[in-house]
């Protein structure tokens, strides 16, 4: 887990203060000592900052925490990343986010435009004064930094980033938020990428979105790096591809894209608690319930997706994974 500067939770306790918490309890809680917070430069294990945003969440009812006018009520964040999931690439994910947010509330804005091979997200706050430690301000960015580069499965490098304040105080810990070039007293909070990013196609199912979204927000604190392992690399090479029909290669095959052997594949997954009978039974449940519930297929529909000749082979499939039929699953969860 990272670590975070100790100003971001005294920033974080300000929130909560405005509105009328007591904050002693918040640092008991957590184990952290009132004198700590004057230490500069003292750093915080992230998981401290998880429960501390988790917390506030809670107790105000609001996913703004308190830095805007009118409170975003829990869940908005995990409904607009449910929908905005089941589109075919990066862009359409984030346009339809912008969409959710433009509509939802008046008080964050933000558009996306592409200018020549860069694209910048743009962030407007309608009362940037509630929001006196800049703490939401920059929460928010990195959200749809962290976000963006999670449903990609890659850390997205940063061009540049704008803030619409001076340089404050903290700005060494913004080095390593937006590790790029920075620009202070600009019009608007902007940060940009390479638009060549935008066509990659997610990588993520929503099963794996109910994890990110259970342990939220400590992937959107950590920063992201390129999955290593190979478990993650092999279910981002099944995921990525813009087939009608699944396909999955061979395990030679699938060695040879990784310039191994297929004994060192097969010892590497081992060690790693899998395997790719596993990893393929894994992307087939996930994706058999999503289109299920999200896309609302038919089951011969949804066998042949997923590489299935019959109906019956893959409802044999189906009932292994759940211990129950797809339409016996379809209506436990209604």
């Amino acid at each position: 887990m990272a670590t975070v500067d100790v100003h971001y939770i005294q920033a974080a306790l300000n929130c909560a203060a405005r509105k009328g918490l007591e904050t002693n309890s918040l640092l008991e809680e957590l184990g952290i000592e009132r004198a700590h917070l004057k230490q500069a430069g003292l750093r915080i294990h992230g998981d401290q900052m998880t429960r501390l945003v988790q917390t506030i969440w809670s107790m105000l009812s609001d996913e703004f925490l308190g830095c805007t006018a009118h409170p975003c009520k829990s869940g908005a964040f995990a409904f607009m990343a449910r929908h905005s999931l089941n589109y075919d690439s990066l862009e359409a994910v984030l346009a339809q986010g912008i969409q959710f947010y433009n509509l939802f509330t008046d008080d964050i804005q933000m558009n996306m435009q592409q200018r020549d091979n860069r694209v910048e997200f743009e962030i407007i706050f309608a009362q940037p004064e509630l929001d006196p430690d800049f703490f939401y301000q920059e929460f928010w960015m990195v959200i749809w930094h962290r976000y963006a580069s999670w449903v990609v499965g890659k850390k997205i490098p940063l061009n540049q980033v704008s803030f619409t304040y001076s340089e404050p105080d903290h700005s060494s810990e913004l080095k390593h938020l937006f590790p790029c070039q920075h620009y202070f007293s600009q019009p608007s909070l902007k940060f940009s990428f390479s638009a060549d990013f935008l066509a990659q196609p997610p990588v993520r199912t929503q099963r794996d979105l109910s994890q990110f979204l259970r342990h939220s927000p400590a992937d959107l604190i950590t920063i992201p790096g390129d999955e290593q392992g190979f478990r993650a690399r092999i279910r981002a090479l099944l995921l990525q591809q813009g087939n009608e029909v699944l396909q999955c290669p061979s395990f030679e095959a699938l060695a040879q894209q990784f310039n191994i052997s297929s004994q060192t594949l097969r010892r590497k997954l081992k060690s790693e608690g899998s395997s790719y009978p596993q990893i393929k039974d894994e992307i087939r449940r996930d994706l058999a319930i999503e289109k299920l519930f999200s896309q609302k297929l038919s089951v011969s529909e949804i066998a042949h997706t997923l590489g299935y000749s019959e109906s019956r082979s893959f409802t044999r499939a189906f009932k292994q994974w759940t211990g129950l039929t797809p339409t016996s699953y379809l209506q436990l969860k209604r």
